[in-house]
């Protein structure tokens, strides 16, 4: 089984983006923590827009929701000069993902599609 989760920065669009795909398990999602922690260490997020696109991520286990909320407060304390969400295509996942915004005063932007939030 490959990467669930690809981290690519475009430069000539000022962007981060992110593709999440699959059941994240804990593990995973600590292995992307790190990963996206050393990448946002090489660039200055206030200039980037971050998009993650969660559009083929399936529902998480429950005691994966804490590592979803680790995720977005990584997010936020990057200062990335926006925030988009491309909403899951999974109304569960989409509703697990909105309680955890709940718990962390999120200011991003959740969108439906991938060129929506290119767009913004």
């Amino acid at each position: 089984m490959g990467k669930l989760y690809d981290i690519t920065l475009q430069d000539e669009k000022d962007t981060v983006y992110v593709k999440v795909s699959g059941f994240i398990k804990e593990e995973d999602a600590k292995v992307y923590l790190s990963e996206f922690q050393t990448m946002v260490n090489t660039i200055n997020p206030s200039s980037y827009k971050l998009i993650v696109d969660a559009r083929e991520q399936e529902p998480v286990e429950k005691k994966v929701m804490g590592d979803i909320i680790a995720v977005l407060n990584l997010y936020l304390r990057a200062k990335f000069k926006k925030l988009v969400i491309v909403n899951p295509n999974s109304e569960i996942l989409k509703k697990q993902v909105e309680n955890c915004v709940k718990e962390v005063n999120f200011k991003g932007t959740f969108v439906g599609s991938l060129e929506e939030a290119y767009n913004l």
